[in-house]
């Protein structure tokens, strides 16, 4: 049972360990979303088996506090988000999946105890040594609902997803980001619009877009995200390239979608003020990711034999 504390003492707390952070984020986001780990940061590397070079996953040693804030009424999330500033506004409804219109459907959101560095927040870990030589690699985590963005094996961002619903999951595998839409009409509904587009599938229309997030998968197999995620996501992935008779020359960005989302149990998210690591990707979990890389596997959809 988690020691229940008031209101007024959970927004002073919050107010007082981050309103300093939130205004060196407010000023200068973008370079602190693209921010070199410090030295609190490192960590040894951990050696996983069969993996494509040895040590090839790092795992960052720091742990985050969170806390659970009640805001069942309107009153209760604006003083909440007044206290933490809009930037680290964004940063807890990263945390909990949703985008802001769905925050009034909780009666409580998980909050860091304190805020620094976005990336202290990501489940994922700060570098891949395996890609060092590689460009670009998009990871997306069907278990903790979440992706990921590596430059040369570095974390550049990481971000909410909501990806598909039961009955129309997105299939784990390769996928690569074939072309873009600023605004384009859904195929499965004509009167969806969807922005910031990026193709994965060109066949089954599986792609990237801004749409809700309500804090669980709920999509047609695609994979939603936070306007200003899918904004910076649309500016960062590489589109292919084609030659005669639509023949891909370069493929785009690779992305590989792993893991799985356990239906029938909590969100891990949720977990996090009595188990900090309830998100954490393991050094297994990228591996397996690493491995539907390097062996190119392709995503099966339900009415495909495997």
């Amino acid at each position: 049972m988690p020691l229940i504390v008031t209101q007024r003492t959970l927004l002073r707390r919050a107010f007082l360990l981050g309103a300093g952070v939130a205004l060196v984020l407010a000023g200068c986001g973008k370079a602190r979303e693209n921010a070199v780990p410090s030295s609190r940061d490192s960590a040894a590397v951990v050696p996983v088996s069969d993996s494509l070079v040895p040590d090839s996953v790092a795992v960052v040693a720091f742990e985050p506090r969170y806390q659970r804030v009640v805001v069942r009424t309107p009153r209760r999330l604006r003083a909440l988000l007044d206290s933490i500033g809009p930037a680290n506004a964004f940063e807890v409804l990263k945390l909990n999946r949703v985008d802001l219109a769905h925050v009034r459907d909780r009666e409580s959101l998980v909050v860091p105890v304190a805020f620094g560095d976005s990336l202290d927040l990501t489940p994922f870990p700060r570098e891949i040594a395996a890609m060092r030589d590689s460009a670009k690699l998009l990871l997306i985590s069907l278990r903790v609902q979440a992706f990921a963005c590596y430059d040369n094996g570095r974390l550049v961002r990481w971000g909410p997803t909501s990806t598909g619903r039961h009955d129309m999951p997105t299939p784990t595998g390769l996928y690569h980001t074939n072309w873009k839409d600023k605004d384009r009409i859904s195929t499965f509904d004509d009167e969806w619009k969807l922005e910031w587009y990026v193709n994965l599938d060109n066949f089954q229309g599986v792609s990237l877009h801004k749409y809700e997030l309500p804090g669980h998968p709920a999509s047609h197999s695609c994979v939603r995200l936070l306007e200003p995620d899918a904004i910076w996501m649309y500016a960062w992935a590489e589109q292919w390239r084609l030659g005669d008779r639509r023949v891909i020359l370069r493929e785009g960005t690779p992305v590989v979608v792993f893991g799985a989302w356990a239906w029938s149990a909590r969100s891990p998210w949720k977990r996090l003020p009595e188990d900090p690591q309830a998100t954490t990707l393991t050094p297994a979990e990228i591996e397996d990711a690493l491995r539907m890389l390097r062996e190119r596997t392709r995503p099966v959809y339900p009415e495909e034999t495997p």
